[in-house]
């Protein structure tokens, strides 16, 4: 039996029309919703390091989210990533932080307000200047506009842009990119003693053949080689004798 196969640990390509060319090469912290359609229940829910490409999108964050995007999709679901530039806000905080912004200083821009309100939840992750641009552009709000002159549609649409964008995922970047193979053997056939099949014996097995895959960081180095020793150790042990 083998588990259904697919890269993991994998950078994503966005569909051409998005705006994530003009971001090529910055890297920021986000937070990345993983659903089983657009609208869904979130299957996964990660902060981290994004990295903008002129493909799409990689970074930890990415390539560990890969996993449960890619399992969706196997499974016969049609999953959607939402991208919160934000970490830790909601969209309806983000929103009540710009009503109160537009009472605080209501000739400042929406784009001034905007870095205020990151800067001051958390100095060190607040999005750079060019991504919150784009977003807002993709929201449909001028950057510039004063807080003063903001409707509510318009501030929805921004609260809602950073801190839910929809991402156009077209596909991942393939098993030539992807750092790891998720699904394989399941464990249940498998000695976790000996690494021994259960199903064929005299076959040992480890690492990625296995159902079993980690995030990054060195997991799945460490479980090919723990596996590994442990099944060339069992498979050149002589056999025990019986009553011995």
């Amino acid at each position: 039996t083998v588990a259904h196969q697919h890269p993991a640990l994998v950078s994503m390509t966005l569909q051409q029309h998005f705006f994530h060319a003009e971001l090529a090469g910055l890297s920021h912290r986000a937070e990345l919703i993983t659903a089983a359609h657009r609208g869904g229940k979130p299957l996964d829910r990660r902060t981290g390091s994004l990295l903008w490409t002129h493909f799409g999108l990689s970074g930890p964050l990415v390539m560990d989210a890969s996993r449960h995007y890619l399992a969706a999709h196997g499974r016969g679901d049609r999953p959607a990533w939402r991208l919160n530039v934000m970490p830790g806000r909601s969209t309806d905080g983000l929103d009540a932080a710009l009503v109160a912004a537009a009472v605080s200083h209501p000739r400042q821009t929406l784009e001034r307000a905007l870095q205020g309100i990151a800067n001051d939840a958390a100095p060190d992750a607040a999005p750079p200047a060019r991504v919150t641009a784009c977003l807002l552009r993709a929201a449909g709000v001028a950057a510039d506009t004063r807080m003063s002159q903001l409707s509510r549609a318009q501030r929805r649409a921004a609260a809602e842009a950073l801190t839910a964008l929809p991402l156009p995922v077209e596909q991942d970047r393939g098993w030539n990119h992807a750092e790891v193979t998720a699904g394989g053997v399941p464990l249940s056939e498998v000695s976790w003693k000996t690494m021994s099949s259960r199903v064929c014996p005299g076959l040992h097995l480890a690492g990625e053949i296995l159902d079993l895959d980690g995030r990054i960081g060195g997991f799945n180095f460490q479980w090919a080689w723990a596996t590994g020793r442990l099944a060339g150790r069992a498979a050149v042990a002589p056999p025990v004798r019986a009553g011995a």
